[in-house]
């Protein structure tokens, strides 16, 4: 049924091993898998596809699966997997098979070299198939540079791009392309899958365990695959819901419940105790605060209806002993508390400190019978009055991802790493933390966590460079609408005036070579003084 080469070759991880290898193995996307076999048997063959859609959904499974209905020996639209093209695809060792990363790859040089080796004939199919992954990681002149050659490649190519974010690919690429979009896979494909993986590999698991990893996965088969991987190396007989627990750091049902409680009675060492816990814990915040969300929706459904078969997560009982706890005042005020933290901080980490600054604001020991509650639950939350203090009444911009940027090319950064001052840099490491006070005030939040996701790289008397794992978060920081936020927040550790530039870590990397390189060769610049030659910026006299 499956490929099963990790039995004889080693250890392989289950969603590589269970892979499918035929149309008839994909879970889900039923209506893609007809589709494509269709075009297949009647050669109606395009020459790019887009295959977009959530993680874990078999985007690139279904592009490979493709790509070998098109090369089997057996003729178009067959997958033998036995003739030498289907094992060399399986084997992931296909000449004519190229599988990018656009992630990695997304340069325009990188796409001129993918060109020029795309007029070779195929050297062992019918097909030379170009899978490009995380295609929206590429540079507009990286997708400008492919436009030609994707409208109109040699007979013998063609083009499948996969994204998780189609809306990041510009439209002249996307109108080249015909495009399938996959859904998360249904609760029933993926629990057919997971049972028929856990009777190959000769495990069982609690009906409970079970449900907790289609819920936790959110329709992605890789990631269901890849917990219950982990389980089975966290206890190779039976996986419990306990098991799961410690794992990945998921909070119980009746935990969940228990912190209700304490906001529904008042109960604030309670409540703070919870909240500790789970930080330590180290829980997935934004997922707590999504489930919290799904047992208020289960109270207003069993309230508003009185048919608790409609309930989503809890059954009838458990909804009852949080009405006699929670009123619907709670529930109106818990609601709009999570939907504005999770709309308003999205690149926030901090999720449940916030929701607890939020909650503990509005406890009270009084109770209002449920009954007599206002049913008006969904009204929108009223403006925050933020932190009274100069520096939020200073910045009324918003934080924005779009716009001109600051640039700064090598050589310029090179001299700023020259005049860089390492005492400096300490002293305003030491003050960094400082930020963590400015992140709880709602206005200043987003800045605040911008310059906390980066970290001090090089500190000149002209320009501060911060470090980014995340590359675009370095891209948001030097958008030009954000300078002056940012700079004005930074000001309130840091007093000169300074500009605010972003690196990730791949570029730190290559910088820190450049720099040493110039170094030994004895042609790194001389200090100046001089401030650095920066794109859309001019510094003041």
């Amino acid at each position: 049924m499956y490929n099963l080469e990790s039995k004889i070759m080693g250890y392989k991880a289950l969603y590589r091993t269970y892979r499918p290898s035929l149309f008839s193995e994909v879970a889900g996307q039923e209506a893609i898998v007809k589709t494509l076999q269709n075009a297949l048997t009647s050669n109606k063959l395009s020459h790019a596809y887009l295959f977009s859609g959530p993680r874990g959904t078999g985007k690139t499974t279904m592009a490979k699966l493709f790509a070998k209905a098109l090369n089997c020996e057996e003729g178009i639209g067959q997958q033998c997997n036995h003739c030498e093209n289907c094992t060399l695809l399986n084997q992931n060792a296909h000449p004519d098979i190229i599988e990018i990363d656009a992630a990695s790859n997304n340069g325009v040089d990188e796409v001129r070299e993918l060109i020029d080796k795309v007029k070779y004939s195929p050297i062992k199919g019918r097909y030379k198939v170009y899978i490009i992954d995380e295609v929206h990681m590429m540079t507009p002149s990286a997708f400008n540079a492919l436009l030609k050659t994707l409208e109109e490649p040699p007979s013998h190519v063609i083009f499948i791009l996969a994204t998780t974010e189609p809306h990041k690919i510009i439209p002249t690429i996307l109108s080249r392309c015909q495009r399938y979009d996959f859904g998360k896979v249904s609760l029933k494909d993926m629990r057919e899958r997971i049972e028929g993986v856990l009777k190959e590999e000769n495990v069982s698991i609690e009906p409970d365990a079970l449900s907790l990893i289609l819920q936790l996965s959110d329709g992605g088969m890789r990631d269901a695959l890849s917990m219950l991987d982990q389980a089975i190396a966290f206890n190779q007989n039976t996986i419990t819901s306990a098991d799961l627990f410690n794992l990945f750091g998921i909070v119980s049902v009746d935990e969940k419940l228990t912190l209700l409680e304490a906001i529904g009675q008042g109960n604030v060492t309670r409540f703070v105790q919870q909240i500790d816990r789970l930080i330590q814990l180290g829980v997935d915040e934004k997922r707590f605060l999504n489930d919290i969300v799904d047992l208020l929706k289960d109270v207003l459904i069993l309230f508003k209806t009185k048919n608790p078969d409609l309930l989503y997560r809890l059954n009838e009982s458990t909804v009852n002993r949080l009405l006699d706890a929670l009123t619907l005042d709670h529930v109106e005020r818990l609601l709009k508390t999570i939907f504005y933290l999770l709309s308003d901080f999205k690149a926030n980490g901090q999720w449940l400190r916030l929701f607890e600054v939020e909650t503990l604001s509005s406890m009270s020991a009084s109770q209002t019978p449920v009954m007599k509650a206002s049913p008006n639950i969904m009204q929108p939350l009223p403006v925050k009055t933020p932190i009274q203090n100069s520096v939020s009444q200073s910045i009324s911009a918003q934080l924005t991802d779009t716009g001109d940027a600051i640039y700064i090319d090598d050589l310029n950064i090179i001299k700023i790493m020259v005049e860089g001052n390492k005492e400096a840099k300490q002293e305003l490491l030491r003050e960094w933390h400082q930020l963590e006070t400015y992140a709880m005030d709602p206005a200043l939040s987003p800045f605040a966590l911008l310059l906390q996701d980066g970290k001090p790289y090089v500190l000149s008397e002209h320009v501060l460079i911060l470090e980014y794992d995340n590359p675009l978060m370095a891209t948001k920081c030097n958008i030009l609408a954000n300078q002056s936020a940012i700079q004005d927040l930074l000001a309130n550790i840091y007093p000169e005036p300074i500009l605010i530039y972003g690196v990730n870590r791949q570029e730190s990397l290559k910088l820190n070579k450049l720099f040493l390189d110039l170094r030994q060769l004895g042609k790194l610049p001389v200090k100046n003084h001089v401030p650095p030659t920066v794109k859309n910026w001019k510094f003041s006299s």
